[in-house]
């Protein structure tokens, strides 16, 4: 009777060993996937053609040689955040963000595009401030990182696509000389990996900044700062 409990005994231990094996062997691969996954997607540039050239109209008026975000929820109007420099008449650069957004929702206004007339007339807000040029600079270095070299956007899979079903999107793109633009979006409701996070958030902090009272700026400018320098050493990691 004892050896047969103690061999009961045994084969539940060896069972449990093995469920925790196989625990540990699966947590891994999801740990893999979300890391091979914390990339941007590339943009389909050619998809929409009226409703991104209406879109870019109303919400892309600014440089954005340091970096651009373009969000568009599924049921709110779109925005966009520019960072940018412009050289001043005496010599000399300054540098600035701006916020874009319509009153209403560009896509339902033009039904995706197929009316753009329907929406030419959306009101406007737009907020222009300055920013360091420090913070500016390391901005640019952040979103060229994230869609140049080891982080090229790359081809969203299936399984991406059927998740960000209604989901808010935020295209990332920089003017690059002398006349390129480099472009990766993700939607931004779903979950990512550490690096695709932090550019989100980083996109949600300058939007902040430039819809902050103007005493309130410095503020949110060293958390801008602090999230692209965490973000370019995790870039520059791999």
């Amino acid at each position: 009777m004892q050896l047969l409990m103690r061999t009961e005994r045994m084969e539940r231990l060896s069972l449990i060993r093995l469920l925790l094996v196989v625990g540990a062997l699966a947590f891994s691969l999801l740990l893999r996937a979300a890391s091979d996954n914390d990339q941007l997607y590339q943009v389909n540039l050619a998809e929409f053609p009226k409703y991104r050239a209406l879109s870019l109209g109303k919400l892309g008026p600014t440089p954005f040689n340091c970096g651009r975000v373009i969000v568009q929820p599924a049921f709110a109007p779109e925005y966009s955040v520019s960072v940018y420099s412009r050289s001043l008449a005496q010599g000399g650069m300054k540098y600035f963000v701006t916020y874009i957004a319509p009153d209403q929702s560009l896509w339902e206004t033009s039904d995706a595009g197929r009316n753009p007339q329907n929406a030419e007339n959306a009101n406007v807000r737009r907020i222009d401030c300055e920013i360091p040029k420090e913070i500016a600079e390391k901005v640019k270095q952040v979103w060229l990182g994230m869609l140049t070299g080891n982080q090229s956007p790359t081809p969203m899979r299936a399984e991406d696509a059927a998740r960000a079903t209604d989901a808010t999107i935020a295209e990332f793109s920089i003017e690059v000389p002398p006349a390129e633009t480099l472009y990766g979006e993700i939607p931004a409701e779903v979950p990512k990996g550490p690096k695709t996070k932090t550019l989100v958030g980083l996109a949600n902090a300058l939007t902040e900044y430039c819809k902050a009272k103007p005493m309130d700026r410095s503020a949110i400018a060293g958390r801008v700062d602090r999230e692209a320098t965490r973000l370019l050493e995790m870039i520059k990691r791999g």
